[in-house]
């Protein structure tokens, strides 16, 4: 089994006992370049999602990454937020009686949200959602636009330096 293997590993990369960063055709070195690889792991892709090497699937999944990782990075200040500065003031639904105030922080909170405020939370994700489709993100303006790029620049993305972009982008990635 080990002699197969170096005949192998002397059939890619040139050598039994070859450095297999010569080995630059495999699939698995096809998005090493892109956004977000940084040392120490390089290209982290433990479930295999892009050993196809499709670049069109590949960029997708970086767009999809991006916007709910800025979604959930939100989702945290939502729970952190009401902790360190308080609520609002008056009603949350004057309807059925229930204010600001009345509703717990943290996961308590679902329990409390109106079926109409279930609706609009539902009714915006799919605005959010139909948003992008509208924007290009799957036809073919597709490949005119930088992952992550809404239209609108974030705080922490607002600089026309692309080195600090870049490294901005990296580590939202990270």
């Amino acid at each position: 089994v080990a002699i197969i293997g170096m005949f192998f590993q002397d059939g890619l990369t040139g050598s039994a006992w070859g450095d297999w960063s010569l080995y630059t055709d495999s699939p698995l070195r096809a998005f090493e370049g892109e956004l977000g690889v940084q040392a120490p792991v390089g290209f982290w892709d433990p479930l295999g999602l892009s050993a196809d090497g499709d670049s069109v699937a590949f960029k997708r999944r970086r767009v999809t990454e991006i916007k709910h990782g800025r979604i959930s990075m939100l989702a945290c200040m939502g729970y952190i937020t009401p902790e360190l500065v308080g609520k609002f003031p008056g009603s949350l639904s004057p309807s059925q009686g229930i204010e600001f105030a009345d509703v717990p922080n943290g996961l308590a909170a679902i329990s409390k949200i109106p079926s109409y405020g279930w609706f609009q939370i539902i009714a915006y994700c799919l605005y959010c959602e139909a948003s992008a489709l509208n924007f290009g993100y799957f036809n073919e303006a597709f490949d005119q636009k930088a992952p992550g790029d809404y239209g609108w620049r974030p705080p922490l993305l607002a600089t026309d330096d692309a080195a600090l972009k870049t490294k901005r982008l990296n580590a939202e990635l990270a």
